[in-house]
């Protein structure tokens, strides 16, 4: 995936002639050999909040190194403390913030949103910045876990993409802003699917996975697979009639002893190493096993990832500074370092998922732009198809049922 960023160091030189300041360049090491930038006018469309759209606009014009943030260096803390998703950052973007900066990101990880919560509550957890998901955000505000932002210290929020800003689950972004956001369907492998998958029916019924028995998995989300359930049913994922969700849970009861696991931590690895030959995904993850992780294992170009014809999910992870962070203007600071557009555009290059970057996104590589048309970013009419989860205290049925899959 390395090879992707040659594009995006090619592109600096271009960015300082434009802003009419001094670009400071990550000090990340690019690739050796270099290829040559798209043209504009053949560029594939690019992913928005609206759907793809045409890639000929150029990134607003600004300062891209310290985005009119004056740091003070005096109130840096020598490290930070990052709680972060499994493979979801560029490792030489920590480099780069600690090269510029002095400070040292270490970076712990879950794969659960659930599993962050139970940590995060015990209080003390030594956490400075933490991505938790749309409705884990309402979640840590209301139980007072997380500090308003100082939007004073976040000048970069003038890159995000207005149409992912002031969602449900933290109107006004109070307490949050976009990291990256991802939609959920079906990853699989073309060379035992060369007709394609068009359904969910193709990784949940019986009859289409038995041949494929611990081929394939389901991610291990009590919201995630039973949702995928209900658009089998032509519901939506947020039903919480008590009859349909048990019409779910036996949907996935039928399932379960034909899947390999109930897997949302390496998905990637297993399509890319055909031990996976389809998997319940994420757009990223996806995109991780076709393209590879840099030098953490190899990409199989034989990944395809659609979102089936009865719908799927849009979500989106965002960055909080925790209450008891003891490093908050640290993190505030590198928070404001990753909305830089040529940082995010490298993190999105890297990691495969969809940057809620405008700025960024017509700075990605033709490569990624290109699998983004193929079906790994949402169009306008796939969007018409996708649901963002809420979570409420009508939705605890889903734990329920979650638990008698899980536990049988």
């Amino acid at each position: 995936m390395k090879r992707l960023l040659v594009v995006f160091f090619l592109l600096l030189p271009l960015l300082a002639a434009c802003g009419g300041a001094t670009t400071q360049a990550p000090t990340a090491a690019a690739p050796a050999a270099a290829t040559t930038a798209p043209s504009a006018a053949t560029a594939a469309p690019v992913p928005t909040a609206q759907g793809l759209v045409s890639a000929t606009a150029a990134p607003a014009a600004s300062p891209a190194a310290g985005g009119d943030l004056e740091v003070d260096r005096s109130k840096l803390s020598s490290e930070l403390f990052f709680f972060n998703w499994s493979d979801y950052i560029d490792p030489a973007i920590l480099e780069a913030f600690e090269t510029e900066y002095g400070v040292k990101v270490t970076v712990d990880t879950f794969d659960a949103n659930e599993d962050m919560l139970a940590k995060v509550r015990a209080g003390n957890s030594g956490y400075d910045l933490v991505t938790p998901s749309d409705y884990a955000v309402d979640i840590m505000w209301r139980e007072g876990l997380i500090q308003e932002l100082d939007k004073s210290l976040l000048p970069n929020v003038r890159h995000m993409d207005p149409g992912l800003l002031n969602k449900y689950f933290d109107e006004g972004n109070k307490f949050s802003l976009p990291y990256m956001y991802g939609i959920t369907g079906i990853a699989y492998n073309k060379e035992f699917f060369p007709n394609g998958i068009d359904s969910w029916a193709a990784i949940l019924e019986p009859a289409n996975i038995e041949q494929f028995r611990g081929q394939f998995s389901m991610l291990d989300d009590e919201r995630e697979t039973p949702g995928a359930a209900l658009k089998l049913l032509g519901k939506s994922l947020n039903e919480t009639d008590p009859t349909v969700l048990n019409q779910a849970r036996d949907i996935l009861l039928a399932q379960k002893p034909f899947i390999a696991a109930y897997n949302s931590s390496d998905v990637n690895r297993k399509l890319s190493s055909g031990e996976y030959v389809m998997a319940h995904s994420w757009s990223g993850s996806a995109m991780q096993a076709r393209n590879g992780l840099g030098d953490e294992f190899p990409g199989n170009p034989n990944i395809n990832f659609v979102i089936p014809k009865e719908g799927g999910m849009i979500w989106m992870d965002n960055m909080v500074v925790l209450k008891d962070s003891p490093n908050a203007y640290t993190a505030h600071v590198f928070m404001n370092f990753l909305m830089r557009p040529e940082i995010a555009a490298q993190n999105t290059a890297y990691i495969g998922y969809l940057s809620p970057n405008k700025d960024a996104v017509p700075l990605l590589p033709q490569e990624v732009r290109d699998l983004y048309a193929e079906g790994f970013a949402p169009d306008a009419e796939v969007l018409k198809r996708l649901e963002w989860a809420v979570r409420n205290e009508q939705t605890t049925g889903f734990t329920q049922i979650w638990t008698e899959v899980k536990g049988q």
